[in-house]
């Protein structure tokens, strides 16, 4: 997809595009912003800075750099946060403001309490901390939350996008209802050529591999433990981690532990991997172990693209993808040794993982790839801007 896109449909000015890090913008939303370019005549992406402001900005978008804190959990420190994105908004003027991911969007939606009114895009990828902890900070703030963003999106001039359509109807048990003005997206889009098909392995041992963040509601503490278990049964698997920690995230997964499972002959850990496509033409499964809801996990759709078999968990997103049996299995959350059970399974049927693969890779070309994407946007574009401004 080329940095300008043309969208057809109704135009709109400005969009400013809330996402907290710029690597995530860019490892899970060039096709979005790229969307958003033939949409509007000038996306604003507001993002925090790693040092890849450049590549955003190669996609025809500008950037403001800001800081939404998403580690933190200091309601003075947040409500300084609001304000200053409150200011943003109003300087910006923007015709639609466009939020990625649950803390943005609750921080944006009291922002905006306090900023001239524009349309809104609320675009859920999983519920985030609010959504999936069950510790009393959680418990404290989701009420808060859940009224800021039942403000928002009451109002006819906004619109929801969400992944899977159990984050929908999570949002509606609490009285966050859109009505007809939700749209899911089948993830945030694959380019099938970037991810194309990986002609099985024939090789020893099997690759089992996760990709992600290394953080605890993952799995990976299950994997690890899914791993030790195969090692007593006498079981010769590879289990590599590709990906980098999240300091930011209250559960991160400290370097210590990780290597500390290295030492005992756990795991390989091979931290951030800048060629995520290139994983999959070593791993021979997929394995994302979450504890909880997902949105629509971008590493099961990389991977299925790539033509590899997929373990998971039994969540929200992930199983709305996975057909067990077709494309992968599906086990229990955090339960090591039905984990273990399944990739002993698939490991040993060399047949069964090629077919699961290609059934993978169909699934990916029939509704998931960038294009797929594209059209849902562009659809809850055209309903946002013919509905009535409030």
């Amino acid at each position: 997809m080329s940095p300008i896109d043309k969208a057809a449909g109704p135009k709109t000015g400005k969009v400013l595009l809330v996402i907290s890090e710029d690597w995530f913008a860019l490892s899970h939303f060039q096709p979005l912003i790229t969307t958003l370019g033939g949409i509007a005549r000038e996306v604003v992406v507001v993002t925090r800075s790693s040092g890849r402001i450049s590549e955003i900005e190669a996609l025809g978008a500008r950037v403001v750099e800001f800081d939404i804190k998403r580690s933190s959990l200091n309601p003075l420190e947040q409500s300084g946060t609001v304000r200053k994105l409150a200011k943003l908004l109003e300087a910006v003027a923007p015709d639609v403001v466009h939020v990625v991911a649950m803390q943005p969007m609750v921080l944006a939606a009291l922002a905006l309490r306090m900023a001239p009114k524009t349309r809104v895009v609320m675009h859920l990828t999983g519920l985030g901390f609010v959504g999936i902890s069950r510790g009393l900070a959680a418990q404290v703030i989701k009420p808060a939350a859940m009224m800021a963003l039942r403000g928002v999106l009451r109002r006819p001039d906004t619109w929801l996008l969400a992944e899977n359509p159990e984050d929908a109807a999570y949002l509606k048990k609490f009285g966050v209802d859109p009505g007809r003005r939700v749209t899911i997206l089948p993830g945030a889009g694959i380019d099938p050529n970037q991810f194309p098909a990986r002609e099985p392995r024939d090789e020893r041992p099997v690759r089992v591999a996760f990709a992600g963040r290394m953080i605890r509601s993952k799995g990976i503490e299950v994997l690890a433990e899914a791993s030790r278990v195969l090692r007593d049964q006498g079981a010769t698997i590879a289990v590599e981690l590709y990906g980098r920690t999240d300091a930011d995230n209250p559960e991160c997964i400290p370097e210590a532990r990780l290597h500390a499972w290295e030492a005992e002959g756990l795991l390989t850990w091979h931290g951030h991997v800048g060629d995520v496509a290139s994983i999959w033409q070593t791993a021979d499964i997929c394995v994302l172990p979450s504890l909880t809801r997902e949105g629509m996990p971008r590493t099961v759709l990389e991977a299925a693209s790539s033509q590899r078999p997929l373990i998971v968990t039994d969540v929200p997103g992930s199983r709305h993808f996975v057909r067990p049996g077709i494309d992968g299995l599906i086990v229990p959350p955090n339960d090591a040794v039905a984990l273990a059970d399944a990739i002993s399974v698939v490991a040993a049927d060399p047949e069964k993982r090629a077919a699961m693969g290609q059934a993978a890779r169909q699934r990916i070309l029939d509704g998931y790839t960038i294009d797929h994407v594209k059209r849902g946007i562009e659809d809850a574009y055209s309903g946002l801007l013919k509905a009535p401004r409030t």
